[in-house]
């Protein structure tokens, strides 16, 4: 009924999600579930799955998670790739929720939201802007561009 309804009022209602877990004994398994009912599966070449807006945080995961990155490292990855969402769409913002739930545990090791004020945040934000600009200076400039005068 309320399928009919929702399309009577032409609204698109669809959902993906991520649902992961263990079950005792086994390894840890993630999914992301589309509304049509299909599934992908994390594994070694899918090492991550990703919903919500991919274009700007994305090539950071991309470039750098592997299937065995650590949680430590995974996690600093994340929130650099949702720094490079927010920075660029004002769609995407703060608060971030973070939970990190072990393997054969059923005790969080992390269950922390990052606000506007949360320092760690806003140090990886800085550091990050002043690699990434390290990065592009220290890249040799491109040959094709043979008619300007050398950088100092």
């Amino acid at each position: 009924m309320q399928g009919e309804a929702l399309e009577e009022a032409k609204i698109n209602f669809e959902v993906t999600m991520l649902f992961g877990g263990q079950i005792a004994g086994g390894r840890m398994r993630l999914f992301m579930i589309y509304s049509a009912g299909n599934f992908i599966e994390a594994t070694r070449d899918t090492p991550y799955l990703q919903i919500g807006e991919h274009k700007y945080g994305k090539p950071v995961l991309d470039r750098a998670v592997e299937y065995g990155t650590r949680v430590d490292d995974a996690l600093k990855l994340a929130l650099i790739s949702m720094d490079s969402t927010m920075r660029s769409n004002l769609g995407v913002g703060l608060p971030i929720d973070i939970a990190v739930l072990p393997r054969d545990t059923m005790v969080l090791e992390v269950d922390h939201r990052i606000d506007n004020v949360d320092p760690y945040y806003h140090d990886l934000r800085d550091r990050w802007s002043v690699a990434l600009r390290a990065a592009h200076i220290a890249i040799p400039r491109p040959p094709y561009l043979k008619n300007l005068p050398p950088t100092s």
